[in-house]
């Protein structure tokens, strides 16, 4: 099962909105017999991370790998595996 997305309103984050949907997700998941939700989070996306971290996600093994656009400039590593990637 796949959580798309989850998004709460900024003057209502902080509050369980999110932790309750989540826990939601994982209920409906585990009612068709899976053991565990997957969630696409784009790397930047710092507090989803987190957030699911805490839950006791960890990282499965997607990426997308693409060259740079003329002129962009990127400014973090990233690693993956034993390869180093400009991020």
């Amino acid at each position: 099962m796949w959580a798309e997305s989850i998004y709460v309103c900024p003057e209502k984050r902080r509050c369980g909105i999110a932790s309750a949907l989540f826990e939601k997700a994982e209920e409906l998941a585990r009612s068709y017999g899976e053991e565990t939700v997957y969630n696409y989070v784009h790397p930047n996306n710092d507090k989803m991370i987190g957030f699911l971290a805490s839950k006791g996600y960890n990282v499965l093994n997607l990426i997308e790998i693409r060259k740079p656009y003329n002129g962009e400039k990127l400014h973090t590593k990233m690693q993956v595996g034993g390869n180093s990637f400009d991020y």
